[in-house]
């Protein structure tokens, strides 16, 4: 396969460089990246690569991901090009790359609420069922009615009852892709829906690296502190390795400043669970994804 070669509805990427994806700009080569254009694409592929046996991994936006410089073996899947949402009355279905923006402002739109603790999540609904992204004092397992996924070889529905979420954590069965989910909110106040939004995201803006290459929120929060905190009493703010730091904005968002590699960025997500460990006992446990050959083990 070429560069850029069309087939039937997928467009492939040969040999793509991993940090052209990732928000936080590092990673080496995946062999093929590969666009499904519409929902039957992304099946039949998938249908494909279980039979054949050949390794997959699925990308979102590509926010909250890390990938080792020796690149990704198999098919990375992005599902950005599977956006299709319908909002029929409370119900919204969105296939699994809409982006939680876009379902958010649309809901608000149509006076809807449920979706605002989204606001200035940068994820898809594929990604945020996955590791039940949440912000704002809300989590993406307070409006799920249900989930399709993609498990051994056939797709699959389950009601909201049968996840059982957690914490940063869905629990959806192990190899589970989610190709799509409906929502259920409720009427609301388009007013008081938009004056919350912009409060989060004033807020979001004045706490957070948005405007550097940064990894989201590093860790979970421990159950006795947050991450944080924990990480700037630790004296992590401003903490280099290479050309990844930890934010002096918020300690727990790492940033690539000058050109980092993933080296850089494992190198402090190991430095930091060390200490924490040591001083205090914590075990930090990462909330971004790391992936790709020889994956440090954190």
């Amino acid at each position: 396969m070429n560069n850029a070669t069309q087939k039937k509805d997928l467009e492939i990427q040969e040999n793509y460089p991993m940090r052209k994806y990732l928000y936080i700009k590092v990673g080496g080569k995946a062999k093929y990246l590969v666009y499904p254009r519409n929902m039957k694409s992304l099946l039949n592929l998938l249908r494909s690569c279980h039979e054949e046996g050949e390794k997959v991994t699925v990308l979102g936006a590509g926010s909250n991901t890390i990938i080792t410089e020796q690149g990704i073996d198999g098919i990375v899947i992005s599902t950005r090009k599977l956006k299709e949402v319908n909002i029929d009355g409370t119900h919204i279905e969105a296939e699994c790359g809409a982006m939680l923006s876009f379902i958010m402002n649309n809901s608000i739109r149509l006076g809807l609420t449920g979706f605002e603790f989204a606001a200035g999540i940068p994820g898809t609904v594929g990604g945020s069922i996955y590791m039940n992204a949440g912000a704002n004092g809300g989590e993406i397992k307070d409006a799920v009615k249900k989930v399709y996924i993609w498990h051994e070889g056939e797709e699959k529905v389950l009601p909201r009852e049968e996840i059982n979420f957690e914490y940063r954590k869905s629990n959806l069965p192990y190899g589970a892709i989610v190709t799509k989910a409906v929502f259920e909110l409720r009427r609301g106040d388009r007013k008081k829906s938009e004056e919350n939004v912009r409060k989060y995201l004033a807020y979001r803006n004045r706490t957070q690296p948005v405007k550097m290459a940064n990894t989201g929120s590093v860790f979970k929060n421990p159950p006795t502190v947050s991450a944080g905190r924990l990480l700037e009493e630790l004296g992590f703010k401003g903490l280099c390795v290479g050309g990844a730091k930890f934010s002096e904005i918020h300690a727990n968002f790492i940033v690539n400043f000058n050109k980092a590699k993933a080296g850089d960025i494992i190198a402090l997500i190991e430095r930091a669970r060390e200490k924490a460990l040591a001083e205090h006992n914590i075990r930090l446990e990462p909330e971004v994804e790391i992936m790709g050959r020889e994956t440090a083990t954190v």
